[in-house]
C-alpha cells in the first residue's frame, strides 16, 4: 500500500507508522531510564531482551512462572538492536 494514502483521521500510513516507531522508542527509553530490559521478538520469533547497556540477550519465557532464562549474549552492549536509541 502507498505510504503516501491518507487516512480517515487525515495522516498517512507513512505518518502512523513514524508515531508508532517514536512510542515504541519511548517505551524502550523510559524502561532503560529504570534500569529495566524491554523483551522484543525478532523476525524468526525468537525472543530477546534489550539491556539499558544496548546489548541483547537471547531468552526462554516460562508462561507459568512468569520468568526469563538467559539462553545466550546476542549482542554485546552498545550492538544490540536498540542501541542507537542511547545516543538519545
Amino acid at each position: 500500500m502507498d505510504k503516501n494514502f491518507k487516512l480517515s483521521n487525515g495522516k498517512t500510513i507513512a505518518q502512523v507508522e513514524n508515531e508508532m516507531k517514536l512510542g515504541i522508542e519511548k517505551i524502550y527509553l523510559d524502561a532503560w531510564a529504570k534500569g529495566m530490559s524491554v523483551p522484543y521478538w525478532d523476525e524468526d520469533r525468537v525472543l530477546h531482551l534489550a539491556n539499558p547497556d544496548g546489548s541483547d540477550d537471547l531468552v526462554d519465557f516460562d508462561t507459568d512462572t512468569k520468568t526469563y532464562t538467559f539462553l545466550s549474549r546476542a549482542a554485546e552492549p552498545g550492538k544490540g538492536r536498540f542501541a542507537y536509541l542511547l545516543g538519545r
